[in-house]
């Protein structure tokens, strides 16, 4: 496993991998031997990769869900920090600091948030106005990444920051060095990632104590509605100088305040900031945030805890201790225990908990709102996450993932519709489809309700009303619900992406069929309609050529331009990718392609050659075959099973886990979406795998001796294994509470009360 070294002598950032001894990677260890898991995260993970295979993850300091993510942002020398690259604002191939910002997303594939960002300097002069002329290069041997804690020496100027947070607000540590003449800080509100404006801002000085408060109003390059962050930072030292400044190189000595917006002509961005020198040489920031207002931010700042980076730290350890001690492991090898531990850490990054510490929220009406004893979220990137992340909220989180549910209640209430990609105080729309649907229903269908109320009628509600064209809502709409009523499919003509969109939104009816068939309230006709639509995907599947293609208004299908590029009829895939995209009804797929037999030729073929492709070591490209570093197939390497073959499937997300997790900067296959990819090394790691939009659970082959699952009502799931079920020709037999179970699957019934699944092993005939 990576580990950066340790630069700091203290409790919390320097524990070491509790181990008897040291362990190779692909070694496994005594299944007597429980797994502290979280001496195994490794933040690192999903910091870098090439091309399509980035990972955007940030390694900086976080509690599960937590608003304020302090981490450092990256660039070249010359400041470059494409977007693509630095959706966490940080990627391990930069060479340069230019800032340790309060607000990072992870794993998304384009920037937004990156604000409130304070820097160290020896002394303050007009070119550290802006990144320019504060940027300073940096080394990863001198950094350290854990989780809830990380820190950086940086030589110019000779200083270690050390940040962590208690996820309302952050806590930065500079030491400077003896000899750095004139220690110094600064805060720019002009900082922002590549693709972003700041439109404007303003902050005040406090004279007496040298603390700094204010707020910036960002275009983000994901937000489709610009949005204000507030602030309010507290310092352990008064400074002896301070100033501002509010246009680039033009410097106010003891200036209390200083703003800027964007009616100043010849700028991309605002620059406004402040510079406070201190006479000590260590000097500790917090820094409350908040998008709702300046109560907000004065709330997140205030706290009993002391400012002490070090007690910060261990707080947020002992946080990330309680979110991971759902499910305990032990035995598998050190590279399975660190991706599983990382897997469920990044599994936390989003959603963002946008409620303030008083309980406050911005709502998508842009107005502050109380939802008492209740947590409002935002930033879910749902496209991805309704496939892995949610499911495993409904398991190992349920009462989080009722508190999510229960914001879009809220959104639905205060901007009209269940969101699609909620991002901050409104939803861009980014994707195809109705994921918010699928997440909803699933929850209810898997009895998410019956620890408590997140107003589920109101959701489905909505849903049925925006699927059957009934409400057209101002975001997350779907295409003309009637005439694809009318036609069962839609045109794809003159517009591109229809046959994603029919393929999502099938499974999205599918979801609302099943839980409002016989749910008191609802119609039977809407049940029966959306059932009905359920079934279009066959509508866009070409018997003659077996793809998933688009139709002509006057039925034809529209010729493919290739089968392994990304047509216009889909998104971000191609045809091999989009024909497995039916999770909700796999037999009705491979009966259309011919039977069980036909299919799994098919999906030989589909992993075969990318397992041929990966022998080329080619990264950062898009797969042609099977594609772990996107969404669409996250299910495929689970078919097999379902069409007789439980090996095929049992090797090939072995294959998966080997291939497209790793360790290091570059270990994931692409953007983990807000933990997407990771929460599927969850499920895969456990042997089980959850169908999206539906209550099935396919079975595989545990990466761990036993695994203990507890339940929200204290119940324990023991999932165990004997024997190497990945060996040529073994012979697996599964038992569930000591009964033979030979099905492939099993639904949420079984999975929710069982207490013991056993997956057993014997070496099959020999030659």
């Amino acid at each position: 496993m990576r580990r950066l070294p340790v630069l700091l002598a203290c409790a919390a950032c320097s524990t070491p991998p509790t181990k008897t001894a040291p362990t190779p990677d692909d070694a496994d260890f005594d299944p007597g031997e429980e797994a502290v898991l979280v001496d195994y995260i490794d933040p690192v993970i999903s910091t870098g990769g090439t091309g399509y295979n980035v990972g955007c993850g940030y390694p900086g300091a976080t509690v599960p869900y937590g608003l304020a993510k302090p981490s450092p942002d990256t660039s070249m020398s010359n400041g470059a920090a494409f977007a693509a690259y630095h959706g966490g604002g940080y990627h391990a191939d930069d060479t340069h600091i230019q800032g340790f910002s309060q607000l990072h997303l992870h794993g998304v594939g384009l920037t937004d948030y990156g604000l409130v960002s304070l820097m160290p300097v020896d002394g303050m002069t007009a070119a550290a106005t802006t990144e320019d002329g504060y940027r300073v290069p940096f080394s990863h041997g001198d950094e350290h990444a854990e989780a809830g804690l990380y820190s950086v020496r940086l030589d110019d100027p000779g200083v270690t920051v050390t940040l962590s947070t208690d996820g309302y607000a952050s806590l930065h540590r500079y030491a400077f060095d003896a000899d750095v003449a004139a220690p110094t800080i600064l805060v720019d509100l002009g900082h922002r990632m590549d693709g972003s404006e700041v439109l404007s801002a303003a902050l005040t000085v406090d004279p007496e104590t040298g603390g700094v408060a204010g707020w910036m109003h960002q275009d983000g390059a994901m937000a489709a509605r610009d949005f204000t962050t507030w602030f309010d930072l507290e310092l352990s030292a008064v400074p002896v100088a301070w100033g501002t400044w509010q246009e680039e190189g033009v410097l106010q000595s003891d200036a209390l305040s200083a703003s800027a917006d964007r009616d100043v002509q010849g700028i991309d961005s605002v620059r406004v900031g402040v510079w406070l020198q201190f006479d000590t040489p260590e000097v500790t920031a917090r820094v409350g945030v908040s998008l709702t207002d300046a109560d907000g931010a004065r709330t997140a700042r205030t706290t009993d805890a002391p400012l002490d980076v070090e007690a910060a730290a261990a707080d947020a350890r002992t946080a990330w201790m309680d979110a991971l001690s759902r499910v305990r492991v032990w035995g598998g090898t050190e590279k399975a225990r660190t991706v599983f531990a990382s897997a469920l850490y990044h599994s936390l990054q989003l959603p963002t908990r946008l409620s303030d510490r008083d309980g406050r929220y911005r709502g998508f009406d842009d107005r502050a709102h109380d939802d008492p004893g209740h947590v409002y979220f935002s930033d879910f990137s749902l496209w991805d996450t309704y496939r892995t992340t949610h499911p495993l909220y409904t398991e190992l989180w349920p009462a989080d993932h009722r508190d999510m549910l229960r914001s879009w209640a809220r959104m639905v209430e205060e901007g009209g519709a269940i969101p699609k990609w909620p991002l901050a105080t409104w939803d861009p729309g980014f994707m195809v489809g109705s994921p918010g649907h699928i997440v909803v229903a699933e929850a209810v269908a898997k009895g998410l309700e019956d620890g408590g109320d997140f107003e589920a009628d109101l959701l489905i509600d909505n849903a049925v009303d925006v699927a059957l064209g009934r409400v057209v809502p101002p975001f997350a709409a779907r295409p003309d619900p009637v005439q694809y009523g009318e036609l069962g499919y839609w045109p794809s003509d003159d517009a591109g992406r229809l046959v994603a969109w029919q393929l999502e939104v099938a499974l999205a009816d599918h979801a609302l069929a099943t839980v409002i068939a016989d749910r008191p309230g609802f119609s039977t006709d809407d049940a029966a309609e959306l059932d009905r639509r359920a079934g279009f995907w066959q509508n866009v599947y070409n018997p003659e050529t077996g793809w998933m293609q688009g139709r002509s208004i006057d039925g034809s299908f529209i010729p493919l331009a290739s089968e392994d590029g990304w047509d216009d009829v889909y998104t971000e895939g191609n045809a091999r990718q989009y024909v497995w995209m039916v999770p909700h009804d796999p037999e009705g797929l491979f009966a259309a392609m011919g039977g069980d037999t036909a299919a799994i030729e098919r999906l030989v073929e589909f992993f075969d050659n990318a397992l041929i492709d990966a022998e080329d070591d080619v990264r950062g490209v898009p797969e042609r075959w099977y594609w772990h570093g996107n969404e669409i197939d996250l299910h495929a390497p689970w078919l097999p099973a379902l069409a007789g073959r439980p090996d095929l499937t049992r090797t090939y997300v072995a294959w998966v886990l080997d291939r497209w997790y790793g360790t290091g900067p570059a270990g994931l296959a692409g953007n983990d979406d807000g933990g997407t990819l990771s929460a599927w090394a969850v499920w895969a790691s456990i042997g089980v795998y959850p169908m999206a939009g539906t209550t099935r659970y396919v079975l595989g082959w545990p990466a761990f001796d036993q695994v203990e699952w507890e339940r929200e009502d204290g119940s324990v799931l023991q999932i165990t294994r004997t024997g190497d079920g990945l060996a040529d020709g073994a012979e697996v037999t599964i038992t569930i509470d000591d009964a033979p179970w030979t099905a492939p699957d099993l639904d949420h019934a079984v999975w929710s009360t069982a207490s013991r699944i056993h997956f057993a092993a014997v070496p099959g005939p020999t030659d």
